[in-house]
């Protein structure tokens, strides 16, 4: 059995429940790097570390399928007003984040993850 990484997860719970779907469609699976995402979850965005969704190489092309088929149902609404004109980037503390990178960079200590939020265009929501 040749395995291949389908997937890397920023935590345990979106990797268990891509595991899941893909149990219920009959494809087998298992999850590597779950105990040290959990364990220190401040690197996972460092050197490709997160949850990696593992698979048989020959169910990745039907796996990819099905994650491709998730992720078009998955729309982000605005929790506010509920529209769909949605757009990604730092926030509003995007200033205080390239800050904090670029003094980590200098002092050699990792910065951890720096994730990205969500704003609504109608409403100027940040979720």
């Amino acid at each position: 059995m040749e395995t291949t990484t389908l997937i890397t997860c920023n935590n345990s719970v979106e990797a268990n429940l891509i595991k899941g779907m893909l149990e219920n469609n009959g494809i087998n699976s298992f999850l590597t790097n779950e105990n040290f995402t959990n364990l220190m979850p401040h690197l996972n965005g460092v050197l490709g570390a997160g949850v990696q969704v593992m698979v048989d190489k020959k169910d990745l092309r039907m796996a990819q399928e099905l994650l491709e088929a998730q992720r078009n149902t998955d729309e982000t609404i605005c929790p506010d007003c509920g529209s769909n004109n949605i757009t990604t980037g730092l926030g509003t503390n995007g200033f205080k984040k390239i800050i904090t990178v670029l003094i980590s960079l200098f002092a050699w200590i990792p910065f951890g993850n720096l994730k990205r939020t969500h704003y609504c265009k109608d409403c100027k929501t940040e979720f």
